[in-house]
């Protein structure tokens, strides 16, 4: 699986990193194992604003 860099939309910065709230609480992506980042990869996203 090849990953892509992570950039900021608003500065475009790569000192990013992605979290998400799966299970009730957020956590690093870069912290998962293969398979778990396969799993959220088909996961429906959505289009959220801050």
């Amino acid at each position: 699986m090849t990953e892509t860099i992570a950039k900021c939309g608003h500065c475009g910065s790569t000192n990013v990193y992605g979290v998400t709230r799966v299970v009730g609480y957020f956590s690093r992506i870069d912290n998962w194992n293969t398979g778990k980042k396969a799993e959220l990869k088909d996961r429906q996203k959505g289009n959220y604003k801050l």
